[in-house]
Order: C-alpha cells, then structure tokens, then sequence
C-alpha cells in the first residue's frame, strides 16, 4: 500500500478549530467548540506560529502517528515500536504543546472503536458523503480494513501507549483512559469488555494520584466480578509503586490500606458482606 502523504497537524497546535483527525478520510476536520453564553469565556489570545524546533516535532509526531497506523501493511513492526518510541521521547521531553498534541492524536485514534460495529464498504462511505469521489471511497475502504487503528489489537495499543505516557506522572493521560472508560461502560457487546479492560489495565500504568482514586472508585462501585477482577490486577500495581508517587506519609497509608483491604477481600464481600 503507498503510503499517503500526511496531513498537516500545525492547525491543532497553532489554536485552530480545524484541527481533528477524520476517522476514516484521514484528513483534518474541525470540530465545533459550543459553550454556554453563561460560562464567561476568557479574551481570545494572539496565536504565533510555532518555531522551528516546534514544528520540527509536529513533523515528528505526524510521522510516528501514521507509522503506528500504517502498521502493519505497510510498516513493519520495527518501524512501528520506533514510531512508539519518538512519541514516548517527545512526551518526556516536556513541552506542554506537544504533550497534548500527542494525548489528542492518540485519543481520536482510539475513538475509532465507535466504528468496529460497522462493516466497512463503498455504500458505507457513501451513505456518509454522496458526493465524493468514488476512488477516494474505495481507498476509505482499503484504509478501514488495513489500518491498525481500526482493528481491536491496535486500538489496544493505543491504551496502553497512554498508559505508558501515564507513567511518566500527571493527570492528563489518566483522565482520557477514563474518559474512554466511562464511554466504553455506556454499552454492552465483547469489544467494549476488552477495551475497558485495556484501559484498566493503562491505568494501572499511570503513576497519578487520580488513576489510583479511580480504580479504587470502580472497585467500590461496579457490580461486575469480571470487572472488579481487572481493578484489583491494577491496584496491585499501585500497591507495589505506592512509594513513588508524590504523597504524603497519612495519605500513602490511607491508600495502602485501602488497596490491601480490597486484595485480600472477594467480590461478594466487598460488595454486600
């Protein structure tokens, strides 16, 4: 397959409204910010075009995206784990732009489990735009089919990519895994029990005060054995990295004993003993 040239993704890091990843054209589409007129909305700031060393990374986090996609018809999975590998270095490098840059990318990416439901043919793509080009819709299907991005295994590493992102602490990463989670408990079928899984799973891989209070959360309140199962597994990473986050001594033991207390306990005791 020819790799297709890569959109650019300056406009989501210079404040612009265009600045989505299409889920299936693989173009730039631009969402539409609603806010109430009863939310005081701040002073619109002078947005400057980014330096050099800026949208040198742009570049860079374009490329890996699309190499994490291409994966694995046209990209091989060496040249895969490197394009994993740019995006970890660049998030660990700090800049606040990119950071979210990169968080925004892979989050649009994963949203593409909205569409596993559906087959994906040329009267699909029609029925979403009449009036395009009828080779462009074939080359919609070709894409649905070949990218890793729509298939479950893909999707998957995405998570975990944010999980891996989550490790390096903050919140961010950890509040889009349950942003997905919450999404993903809005329906039942066995795609969205794998994916909460793997979001569970990411967030045992965040080192944040939040991922922790989440898990413990959910623990307390599902009603699904199988769920509460893959909490636990990801508790018990926090119970073994307690030490590292940033807390203090009370709140570290509150923790601790909280986590234990839910390790050592069964389903229906925790629940309703």
């Amino acid at each position: 397959m020819k790799k297709k040239e890569s959109p650019s993704l300056k406009a989501a890091i210079s404040g612009s409204t265009n600045s989505s990843i299409g889920a299936s054209s693989g173009q730039i589409i631009a969402p539409t910010l609603s806010v109430s007129s009863s939310i005081p909305v701040p002073p619109a700031s002078v947005q400057t075009p980014p330096d050099e060393k800026t949208s040198a990374a742009i570049k860079e986090i374009e490329n890996a995206i699309f190499a994490i996609r291409f994966y694995p018809v046209a990209v091989s999975e060496t040249s895969k784990d490197a394009a994993v590998s740019v995006l970890l270095k660049i998030y660990r490098e700090k800049d606040e732009t990119l950071k979210q840059l990169i968080i925004y990318t892979i989050h649009e990416n994963i949203c593409h489990y909205a569409e596993l439901k559906f087959l994906h043919t040329f009267d699909f793509f029609k029925s979403k735009t009449p009036n395009a080009d009828p080779s462009a819709m074939r080359m919609n299907v070709y894409r649905a089919i070949f990218n890793y991005d729509s298939s479950m295994e893909g999707i998957c590493e995405l998570i975990s990519l944010l999980g891996k992102l989550g490790a390096d602490g903050g919140t961010d990463c950890a509040k889009v895994l349950t942003y997905h989670f919450s999404h993903l408990c809005s329906f039942e079928n066995e795609i969205s029990h794998m994916l909460r899984a793997a979001v569970l799973e990411a967030l045992g891989e965040c080192n944040s005060k939040y991922a922790l209070k989440s898990l413990l959360d959910y623990a307390r309140l599902t009603d699904s054995e199988r769920t509460f199962h893959r909490i636990l597994s990801a508790l018990a990473k926090f119970s073994e990295k307690l030490d590292t986050l940033k807390l203090g001594d009370r709140e570290k033991e509150k923790y601790r004993s909280q986590i234990q207390e839910l390790l050592s306990s069964d389903f229906g005791s925790s629940h309703y003993g």
